[in-house]
């Protein structure tokens, strides 16, 4: 797993009894909060009602609810009247606390979004119409609408993550997935009683991954619905992740003894080594210009987040507290955002959470504070939001502060947040 670097560790597990049984490994000791580590404040939600009906009505709620803008009003709270209401009654919505309205109407084969907002008068701030045929793609894209009205950036509904859900019976296996980011639309990768791992979205939608579909760890590539096998070198081939231009495969081999990361084509042809040392690196994740790399290494001791150039020149230490800082996922965003790199990691009491630092100045971020394990965060493609895998069920979703966290898949590992939805 993603969670268990150095990949020394994970090569052990992965021909371990335990692995097989499907029991999950314990998590070393990771960063320990100090003094520049700062919590996600509270912040105050937009009271949005929504009374559309049927699916169209119940995604954009989830939507909504999602986006981590909204205070989602319940539908069943809605008087009667107003749900049936073919025009929009400022006062009358008002009276019930709504601060914005989404009125949706199915006309001559299409769905009629309004966004009201309260402060703004009778007219619709926002309008679109989307064919009806597909209500889960059309409400995704007004949400995404909705979101650009606010913030100026489209929202990233649609986009989809990919995870691994394991199975124990007849015996133990694990098959790679996809869902929207809302858990809308799973879909499998694979369907294999073999053993499927740390799957990763590339930007044209390819999900890579590790099988030992054919015995040896090889890295995969499912693309336009077919498989083929990339890198089969003696040994690891682990955790490959795709250059934002899809030219390059970064990855984790051991063909040589030791665990250290390579660049490869997508034939699985070397490029380079950007590692050569005795430590144990892996994990790499690029930066959105694909001229740097995040990595794990114990190099220093224990495991800690480094990062390097591509070439692998420059290679220098990023976390600096605690004994233990894996699973790095660096921030695809614009701006102040694409100097945060998320990683997860045990604090001084015990406690496995996600953390973010800024490049810049070093500070740290506390993004959860939850009972049990949180790990392997991954961003959304716009940097906004971030999901996580907890043992408190499955996958969750929150804002980058780590508040209004949302399960949203059920039972599923490792999870990768692929780009934006085309």
């Amino acid at each position: 797993m993603r969670t268990l670097l150095g990949t020394s560790i994970l090569a052990t597990l992965l021909v371990s009894a335990s692995f097989y049984a499907g029991q999950d490994p314990a998590v070393a000791n990771a960063a320990a909060p100090g003094n520049d580590v700062s919590v996600g404040s509270g912040f105050r939600l937009l009271r949005l009602a929504i009374p559309a009906d049927g699916r169209v009505g119940d995604i954009l709620r989830k939507n909504a609810a999602i986006s981590g803008g909204f205070e989602v009003i319940d539908r069943r709270s809605i008087p009667a009247s107003l749900v049936r209401a073919s025009n929009f009654d400022k006062k009358a919505w008002a009276d019930i606390g709504a601060e914005t309205v989404v009125l949706a109407d199915e006309v001559g084969g299409q769905f009629k979004f309004r966004l009201y907002d309260i402060a703004s008068g009778d007219r619709p701030v926002l309008a679109r119409g989307y064919a009806a045929n597909d209500p889960l793609k059309a409400a995704n894209r007004f949400m995404n609408d909705i979101i650009e009205h606010y913030t100026k950036i489209p929202g990233v509904f649609g986009s989809r993550i990919a995870f691994v859900r394991t199975t124990r019976t007849p015996t133990v296996s694990k098959n790679v997935y996809t869902v929207e980011m809302n858990g809308e639309a799973p879909s499998s990768v694979t369907s294999n009683r073999s053993l499927n791992i740390l799957p990763s979205i590339g930007p044209g939608g390819q999900v890579l991954f590790t099988s030992y579909a054919k015995r040896n760890p090889d890295l995969w590539m499912s693309a336009g619905g077919s498989l083929q096998r990339v890198s089969t070198q003696r040994g690891l081939n682990l955790g490959g992740t795709m250059s934002p231009d899809g030219g390059t495969i970064a990855l984790t081999l051991s063909k040589d003894g030791n665990s250290e990361i390579y660049t490869v084509d997508s034939g699985g042809n070397i490029k380079a080594r950007l590692t050569n040392n005795k430590a144990i690196d892996g994990s790499p994740s690029w930066n959105s210009g694909g001229n740097q790399l995040a990595f794990v290494s114990n190099r220093a001791g224990g495991p800690q987040v480094f990062r390097m150039a591509a070439n692998g020149s420059g290679a220098a230490r990023v976390t600096k507290q605690g004994s233990y800082n894996q699973s790095p996922d660096w921030n695809p965003g614009d701006g102040e955002r694409g100097n945060m790199i998320a990683y997860s990691g045990r604090d001084n009491s015990n406690r496995y959470d996600i953390f973010a630092i800024n490049l810049r100045g070093g500070k740290i971020k506390r993004i959860t504070q939850n009972p049990g394990r949180n790990l392997d965060p991954t961003w959304s493609p716009d940097g906004r939001l971030i999901a996580f895998q907890s043992s408190q069920g499955g996958i969750y979703v929150a804002n980058e502060d780590g508040n209004n966290q949302v399960q949203i898949v059920k039972a599923g590992s490792t999870p990768d947040w692929g780009p934006r939805a085309k």
